[in-house]
């Protein structure tokens, strides 16, 4: 593990304990974590915005309520599997190295999948809606 990726690692992990943030996880060389939503929770979740370069919103198309429990799985440019996680909360926050990716997000048996290329600098905002049955 890169002295970085440590101090990266551990500087989220005490900013979370300070400021009430859920506790971020490491895997590999993702750091990933989920967060809710509510009244209350807004400066925290715009903390992990700042904190992470990608950002899954788990939601019901049409209806837009979010949702929860949703897998997560995200693979490289050459499709190894960097991430196998659950969000258990809408919000899904990974800090990835730079390049392409894709992700894929499991709710109730039914796969989305999704392209994406992450930047050096700035933050990528994937949204993925169900359909409601």
């Amino acid at each position: 593990m890169r002295t970085k990726d440590l101090f990266l690692a551990a500087g989220l992990s005490l900013l979370g304990a300070v400021v009430g943030l859920p506790s971020p996880v490491r895997a590999g060389e993702v750091i990933h974590v989920s967060a809710g939503i509510g009244d209350d929770d807004a400066i925290e979740v715009e903390m992990m915005r700042r904190l992470h370069n990608l950002q899954l919103i788990f939601a019901a198309q049409g209806s837009g309520s979010y949702l929860a429990d949703v897998r997560v799985a995200i693979y490289d440019a050459t499709e190894g599997k960097v991430l196998a996680a659950v969000s258990p909360g809408p919000l899904f926050f990974a800090t990835l190295p730079s390049g392409r990716y894709r992700i894929e997000a499991e709710f109730r048996g039914r796969w989305l999948s999704r392209t994406t290329r992450i930047a050096p600098v700035g933050r990528r905002d994937l949204y993925f809606y169900w359909p409601s049955d």
